[in-house]
Formats: structure tokens, sequence, C-alpha cells
């Protein structure tokens, strides 16, 4: 990873991309779990074979993205911690359930919806960061998650065909429930922003992406858009949009 010279960032910015970047490293970690239950799921659910060596490629690549974020924050002068608590606690009724409906609920919730965001995110982030340091850890990340969500559509694809169509209120609902954060986040926002006549053309932000951070204005446009351009239309394509 390329030196990160702090003394070109001001201060409070520094500080913010510490407890930022700190974020990352706990989010990430997560991913490892998630992917790697995901794993076990698609293998107890007795998918092809050919479908676990991508999943597990997932994990490997979700460890690379926890190394990069931690040597990041290190940079940053902060020291990168685990979640608390560290282990994955998923709700009873989820780990009851049958490991193909487990494994289709990882792929819409984790790999469609929420990768298809996150890939948004560090997309816009990359096309305008010029720290080295910091868009070295972006082009890196870029590489995998590209390919993440690609993944989880096709298995959801496949997937939804072991169910009959009497079930798909039942994944639209997963859909609503997994969308709901994202919107309740970024739905006021971009009311206001809309109400102001401003787009992203207003918030280029360059002392923020320069330390790979997104102003919530920013962010809210930028999860709108992907939303209604990325989002709905391949929900649609598999039936799961309302």
């Amino acid at each position: 990873m390329p030196p990160l010279d702090l003394g070109r960032h001001r201060p409070d910015l520094v500080e913010l991309a510490r407890r930022v970047w700190s974020d990352r490293v706990r989010s990430e970690f997560r991913s490892i779990q998630i992917l790697a239950r995901f794993l076990s799921e698609v293998v107890g659910a007795g998918d092809p074979v050919e479908v676990y060596a991508p999943v597990a490629d997932l994990v490997l690549d979700e460890i690379r993205h926890v190394r990069l974020c931690a040597a990041l924050c290190e940079r940053l002068g902060a020291r990168p911690v685990l979640p608390d608590p560290v282990e994955l606690r998923d709700p009873a009724p989820f780990l009851a359930a049958p490991m193909a409906e487990r494994a289709l609920h990882t792929a819409i919730a984790m790999l469609c919806i929420n990768e298809t965001l996150s890939v948004a995110f560090v997309e816009d982030l990359r096309a305008r960061c010029d720290e080295p340091a910091v868009r070295y850890v972006l082009d890196a990340t870029l590489a995998d998650e590209a390919t993440h969500d690609e993944l989880g559509w096709e298995y959801a694809r496949r997937s939804l065909r072991r169910f009959p169509p009497s079930t798909l209120p039942d994944w639209r609902h997963l859909v609503r429930l997994t969308l709901e954060p994202h919107q309740r986040f970024y739905e006021p926002i971009v009311r206001r922003l809309d109400a102001e006549g401003r787009s992203l053309a207003h918030f280029d932000e360059p002392e923020l992406v320069a330390l790979g951070l997104l102003s919530p204005e920013r962010q809210a446009l930028l999860a709108r858009r992907a939303v209604q351009t990325r989002l709905l239309p391949r929900l649609a394509e598999l039936g799961l949009a309302e």
C-alpha cells in the first residue's frame, strides 16, 4: 500500500476517516461471517458443486478486504477492532429454516441488494479519489465486489426455481425488509435536496473523497440512483419487485 501523508488533510476529516474506516473493518468482518455461512448453506442445500468454489472465493475476497481496511486504519492512526460481539447472531427462525431457503435469503439480501449498493458507493469513490493509499484500497475492493452481486443475481435466479410461485410474496417481503433501512436513510435527504434543486453535481467533495468519504447527501443521492437504475429493474426481472 502506498504511504499516506496525513499532513495533507484537515485534522477533523482525518478523525472522521478513522471512525469510518474502523466501521468498514467491522462491516467487512461481518461479511466474512455471512459469506462463510452462505458457503455452508449452498453445500447444505445440495447445490451443484460448481457453485462452491465461487462462493469460497467470496469469503477469501472479504478476508482480503478486512486486511486492506485494517491497514488503511493503521495508516490513519486508528486501531482496527472486531465487532462486539464477535460472533454472528442470526435469528432463531432463520437458523431453523431449510438450507435452500437460507441460501436464497442470503443471496437476495446480502449479494443482490447490499452488494449492489456497496458497489455503487465504491465505484463513485474510486472514480474521484486521487489519494494513492486510499485509491489502492478502493481499486482492490472494487475488483472483487463487482463480481459479488453478479454471483448473487445468478444464484437467486436459479434458486427461485426450487420454490413454487406461491412463495414469491415471501421473497418480496424479504426484499422490502432489506431495502427498508436504506430507504429510511436516503429518502428524507433526497426529498430535501430535490426541493432545493440540488443534485450530485453540487457535492463534488474533494476533501472528503481523498480519504474515501461520502457526505450523507452524496451517499443518499447515490443510493437512490442505484436502487432506481440497478436494483429495481433486476428485482423486477426475477419477479421480486413490488
